[in-house]
């Protein structure tokens, strides 16, 4: 289970990560964290590790709670406390799981921070499954800040198509992965799970398309994407990479690439950063 908070830069002082640890300057301020969340009937869950993770433009930090590991039951209360840095004006959090055997999803309500020293609170309302059998099919989910003091960010569903070239072998079977960047942050590393298009995902001279939800990032800058190289001639030959804001936007943002995505091939890697044009 990952958590990971997004904030605009308000801290002028001066800090710095070495390794997983957080190295600052600014006093450390303790923040609670609850999030309700109910899980389906007769199946609680057991996370791993719980890693609560802050960024903003100077800040990239990741504490891990104290206990080992979290037991979350049907319809609980959780309440954690961590201490930080100074986060800026947090505006949204991302939610996150992996999909490890056994595990059947869960039902997340809502979720509630707050500062102890000032008392200021940040509300986040998401009613929604992470879980890749039950709604959106979805493990990664976003969620604005809900706060009077600044405006509630819109959450939009991304449409990332991904076209495949006229190449022999140009297909593959591996999973693949994407990063969008704008002027406001990024979605996180997602997996192309669904293609909106029939067929078989990333087939030669191919288009697929797939809903990525996010809150605004604002104007698109570039795109990361790969894949993990599974499968027998794992490699594709990716033409380019297309984004819209939605399924009836007109605006759309072009990344060419033209290109292998082969260990053997083209540039010799299997990732590629690829701004817009």
């Amino acid at each position: 289970l990952m958590v990971e908070y997004h904030a605009h830069n308000t801290n002028k002082g001066t800090e710095e990560i070495k390794g997983d640890g957080l190295t600052h300057g600014d006093t450390m301020k303790k923040r609670r964290i609850d999030f309700l969340i109910a899980l389906i009937p007769a199946s609680d869950s057991v996370f791993p590790l719980l890693n609560i993770k802050f960024r903003n433009s100077t800040l990239f930090g990741k504490i891990s709670v104290s206990e080992p590991a979290l037991t979350v039951h049907s319809s609980s209360l959780c309440l954690l406390q961590v201490e930080t840095g100074d986060l800026g004006d947090v505006y949204k959090i991302r939610v996150s799981c992996d999909d490890v055997p056994g595990f059947e999803g869960w039902h997340l309500k809502s979720f509630h921070l707050e500062e102890l020293h000032t008392k200021q609170e940040l509300n986040f309302d998401c009613k929604c499954w992470l879980s890749l059998n039950r709604e959106d099919k979805e493990l990664v989910k976003e969620f604005p800040a809900v706060n009077e003091d600044q405006k509630t960010l819109p959450v939009y569903k991304y449409v990332v198509s991904v076209h495949i070239g006229d190449r022999w072998g140009a297909e593959t079977f591996a999973n693949v992965y994407i990063t969008l960047y704008g002027k406001r942050g990024d979605t996180g590393v997602r997996k192309l799970h669904t293609s909106l298009a029939e067929g078989r995902k990333f087939q030669r001279n191919k288009v697929d398309s797939f809903l990525v939800e996010a809150v605004s990032l604002s104007h698109l800058q570039k795109v990361v994407i790969g894949h993990d190289k599974e499968g027998y001639g794992a490699g594709m030959y990716l033409k380019m990479v297309t984004v819209k804001e939605s399924q009836d936007s007109d605006k759309e943002w072009v990344f060419p690439w033209w290109n292998w995505l082969d260990t053997h091939l083209g540039l010799c890697g299997t990732v590629c950063e690829i701004v817009t044009v």
